[in-house]
């Protein structure tokens, strides 16, 4: 694989009044979710702002008059919007070159090889739930779209040259929740951790209503990265308030993980869009 270092982020102070759903409580590996817009990472073209428009169904809690709670079963306190970042250099969505996003097979849950099976990613498994949520009314979005795309434990993306790992969208099902089956990423140096995700209107692609990114708490990843034998992430030693995308604060776009980063990690994510 041909190594990649991504430039330094520019400043990103986008967030204004925008503000990410917490969650409550991490479970076993059961489940989890993630609440999504659109939006991105570090310089990049393709950056864009959420609309809010898209022609996904939304679906009620299960309860009725009762608050949204996420997969886990906690209550969903605040319905603030998630915060949007820029897309980054490396989405593959067809808007700087590479278009892995728009290929039949980036639909699915797994997405530790290229597209053909070929090339599996090492690393600590990670599975990740997000989970879409309306931030007007609090209802599970079924039917939107969710694109994941990360670097791997090295800090190497896919597509820039070749390659597609570590890239894959997904439907929300009745829940509002995408699933998907990925290796805990590294980081490079200038990036804290991150994972880049956007939400569309549905699996067409054609309407955006978020881009953004997830993040961690320092001291948790310093630890699975320790954990893990990450020697790359830990050379590169980047905490979220030296990121100039999370410099402005990190507080609603944390991950909620849970487990060991010498064995399995089940993380969750709300998105509000």
């Amino acid at each position: 694989m041909t190594n990649q270092t991504p430039p330094p982020a520019a400043d990103v102070s986008r967030r204004s009044a925008l503000a990410l759903l917490g969650l409550a409580g991490v479970g076993a590996a059961a489940g989890f979710g993630v609440v999504a817009l659109v939006s991105g990472d570090e310089n990049s073209p393709s950056s864009s702002s959420a609309t809010g428009a898209g022609a996904s169904t939304v679906e009620p809690s299960a309860t009725a008059d009762a608050p949204a709670v996420n997969t886990l079963g906690g209550a969903v306190d605040d319905l603030s919007l998630t915060p949007g970042e820029t897309s980054g250099p490396f989405p593959a969505d067809g808007s700087n070159g590479a278009d892995v996003l728009h290929d039949s097979r980036a639909l699915r849950s797994d997405i530790r090889t290229d597209l053909d099976g070929t090339n599996e990613q090492e690393g600590t498994p990670l599975d990740l739930a997000v989970t879409v949520l309306d931030g007007a009314t609090g209802e599970r979005v079924a039917g939107a779209a969710v694109y994941v795309w990360h670097c791997n434990k090295d800090g190497e993306y896919s597509a820039y040259p070749s390659g597609s790992y570590l890239r894959g969208a997904q439907p929300t099902d009745a829940n509002g929740v995408a699933r998907f089956t990925t290796v805990l990423p590294g980081r490079y140096p200038g990036r804290a951790f991150h994972v880049h995700f956007r939400v569309y209107s549905d699996t067409t692609f054609a309407t955006e209503l978020l881009t953004s990114q997830m993040a961690m708490d320092d001291a948790e990843i310093d630890t699975l990265y320790a954990d893990a034998g990450y020697d790359s992430a830990l050379a590169a030693d980047t905490d979220n308030a030296q990121d100039n995308v999370f410099a402005d604060g990190v507080d609603h776009q944390m991950m909620v993980v849970a487990g060991d980063g010498a064995s399995t990690l089940s993380a969750t994510f709300v998105a509000v869009v």
